[in-house]
């Protein structure tokens, strides 16, 4: 099945069969698919895998190797190949694997690797009263703004113990489709940024998760945060010494920080009333 969906940097076709574009939608309720593309627009398909798994190629760059399971995990899988064949489109775009929050017109970004609980803050700091960005995407543009895609946050079940009551039923009153041990959420509008949605960064905020750690806003020097945004940035158009640059820039153009904490729940309290001077 065809489609055609709007992007920042110009129409993407895809050619993918209708359940991978249904779970897509999922997960990408709001992003604005289109009538028709010319034929030079970038086209990403799906190819089978052999083993009941499925794969993403798109003209536009070469998409990593990844093969994903039907159902969501395509449609998470597709949304990649999207994310990437609208970054490489525009010289000085890149999209971070970061979550961000609103905080004052501007977007606190939470920085960590997989696993160094992103979501979870991201969706504390929702439920906390904060207008949620992203939990792992984030295109932001040569002038340091960045671009709201709307994807739903997903989260891993269970929930962690330390969750306080008041989170676990945020969550329940908004759990959207489950698959495996994954749940996405589904905000409303006023807790969620609109695709399309344009914000300058406010703060770039290295996430140190330890067990037992007190919790602590530091400065960070600008080759730390650098450092940590390398394996982060998705720009596969640049070249290292430019991309380097670019992350360079972003962390000196806004002020950033060292969060080091243990709770995930307590931080987005610290963070939405008052961590944050």
């Amino acid at each position: 099945m065809k489609a055609v969906f709007d992007s920042p940097t110009g129409p993407l076709r895809v050619d993918a069969p209708p359940a991978t574009l249904a779970a897509t939608a999922i997960q990408a309720p709001a992003w604005p698919r289109l009538d028709s593309a010319p034929a030079s627009a970038p086209l990403i398909t799906q190819q089978d895998s052999g083993d009941g798994t499925v794969r993403f190629r798109s003209t536009a760059y070469a998409v990593p190797d990844f093969t994903f399971a039907p159902g969501l995990m395509a449609g998470n899988g597709l949304v990649g190949a999207l994310i990437g064949s609208f970054t490489v489109g525009d010289p000085g775009l890149l999209c971070l694997h970061a979550g961000a929050v609103e905080q004052d017109g501007r977007l606190t970004v939470l920085l960590g690797q997989n696993m160094a609980g992103k979501s979870t803050l991201a969706v504390a700091l929702a439920a906390a009263g904060l207008r949620f960005w992203c939990d792992d995407r984030l295109p932001v543009d040569r002038d340091g703004l960045a671009f709201a895609l709307a994807l739903r946050p997903k989260l891993r079940l269970p929930l962690p113990t330390a969750a306080p009551a008041g989170f676990r039923a945020f969550v329940a009153s908004r759990t959207g489709t489950p698959e495996a041990d994954m749940v996405y959420l589904d905000l409303e509008a006023e807790r969620c940024a609109g695709w399309g949605e344009r914000l300058p960064l406010g703060r770039l905020l290295v996430l140190d998760r330890q067990d037992g750690a007190e919790m602590r806003l530091d400065g960070i020097a600008t080759g730390e945060v650098v450092k940590a945004l390398v394996p982060l940035a998705f720009a596969p158009h640049m070249g290292p010494l430019e991309r380097l640059q670019r992350l360079r820039d972003l962390a000196e153009s806004c002020p950033c920080q060292r969060l080091a904490y243990s709770d995930s729940f307590r931080a987005a309290t610290f963070l939405a009333t008052g961590g944050a001077a």
